[in-house]
């Protein structure tokens, strides 16, 4: 199995679905990728450099256990990714799927606020849009605390539907968010540790378990299992995660 997470920018990749990466980067068999598109030094801190970013991912990664991280080295130039040209976006996206032939992409909401995730979330809508061609089966889209919650349009909220019992990690997704300092907040923010632990608390409660990591589903292709494969079948279903 393998997962991808395109994530718009460093610490999106912890903020949405950390504790599920780490989870499954723990899996036996599963390969995890961790592709972030927009570096954005120059727009969010003035004295980090793009190597200071790239390192904190690295070291963020490596609290989740994952050991594949590409960089799309976008917003370097100055200006959001939803200021640009969309083709070069697209292409990016597209190609990062195919290199990498996930069975699943995880990303962006496409109701947040920030412009850029929103722009991620179309850009993988179109890469996922005829989904039969290829090995991808599942576009999940995960909410990123202090944007997702934040819509409030009703017709583009977070509506949750998957969720990955991530029950005993919560505390490794907190010690990864600390990789970046500059990111987080004191509470009552909602980037904020305490923020990080209660909608997880929060997520586990709506399904029964400890602690939770909500995602709201684009799109699944499902194979009706023949008799030969129902054995293979059995064995290949994701213990992490149930469906709502």
């Amino acid at each position: 199995m393998r997962t991808l997470v395109i994530a718009a920018h460093p610490d999106d990749e912890v903020l949405g679905p950390g504790a599920t990466l780490a989870a499954l980067a723990r899996t036996p068999g599963h390969h995890v990728t961790v592709f972030i598109m927009s570096e954005g030094v120059t727009l969010r801190h003035a004295d980090v450099t793009l190597s200071d970013a790239r390192a904190y991912c690295s070291q963020a990664a490596a609290e989740l256990g994952v050991h594949d991280l590409r960089f799309g080295g976008f917003g370097t130039e100055g200006r959001l990714l939803g200021e640009g040209p969309q083709a070069p976006v697209v292409r990016a996206v597209t190609q990062v799927v195919e290199d990498v032939a996930p069975d699943t992409v995880l990303t962006h909401h496409p109701g947040d606020i920030h412009i850029d995730h929103r722009v991620i979330a179309a850009s993988v809508t179109y890469a996922a849009r005829v989904m039969g061609l290829g090995p991808l089966r599942e576009v999940l889209f995960f909410e990123t605390l202090s944007s997702t919650e934040q819509q409030l349009a009703p017709s583009l909220q977070f509506a949750p539907n998957v969720y990955y019992d991530v029950s005993g990690l919560i505390e490794t997704k907190c010690a990864a968010l600390a990789c970046y300092p500059l990111e987080l907040f004191a509470a009552p923010h909602p980037r904020s540790l305490e923020g990080v632990r209660n909608l997880a608390a929060m997520r586990g409660g709506e399904v029964g378990v400890g602690h939770a990591e909500a995602f709201s589903c684009g799109r699944q292709l499902r194979a009706v299992a023949r008799r030969e494969d129902a054995g293979s079948a059995v064995e290949n279903q994701d213990p992490l995660r149930a469906q709502g």
